[in-house]
């Protein structure tokens, strides 16, 4: 490595070249963000292979698992393109580095970004929520007890994931200049 790259606690490169401000570089977020993501898809691959080799049939909770695996991969994707507004929020938060002419503009852009990935990956997590239900339902069916908890549990994870996911847009109801003001 460069005499002029330097590892942060937090596992950041930082530029600290004498005839350059102190700058962030989002290589190692973008790795680790695309290696758990490769993680993640391929135990995915694995979970769907096996079930289609056993079962040969599509059930609901693999629908929903289905719907997890999609919304997980929208949702980094959009993260890696909020990365560089990221960054150039942080660069010009430390006064390493002069905000560009359009930075109101970038700001704001960042912000759609970080809600609708924001949006993708709660709807991720409700995802496997309800894969996990559907799954154990099928487990549960003879067992009324267990089955009266099996519906308030789904009577919690229904709402609240509506809650959740709305309240992104409640906080925030602006994404124009009106954002900053």
């Amino acid at each position: 490595m460069a005499k002029h790259i330097k590892i942060t606690e937090e596992g950041f490169k930082v530029c600290m070249c004498p005839s350059m401000p102190v700058t962030l570089i989002a290589d190692a977020k973008q790795i680790g963000i695309g290696f758990m993501l490769a993680v993640a898809v391929s135990l995915a691959l694995g979970r769907i292979f096996i079930r289609a080799k056993l079962n040969r049939k599509i059930y609901v909770d693999d629908g929903f698992f289905f719907l997890a695996v999609v919304t997980l991969i929208a949702g980094t994707i959009m993260t890696y393109l909020d990365i560089p507004y990221i960054y150039l929020q942080q660069n010009v938060g430390a006064g390493t580095q002069a905000p560009p002419p359009d930075f109101t503009q970038q700001l704001i852009k960042s912000v759609k970004i970080q809600y609708s990935a924001a949006v993708l990956l709660s709807t991720t997590i409700f995802a496997v929520k309800l894969a996990f239900l559907a799954f154990f339902r099928g487990l549960i069916r003879r067992l009324k007890k267990l089955e009266i908890w099996w519906w308030c549990v789904l009577a919690i994870v229904i709402p609240s994931s509506i809650i959740l996911i709305c309240s992104i847009f409640i906080t925030c109801a602006y994404f124009d200049e009106r954002i900053l003001g």
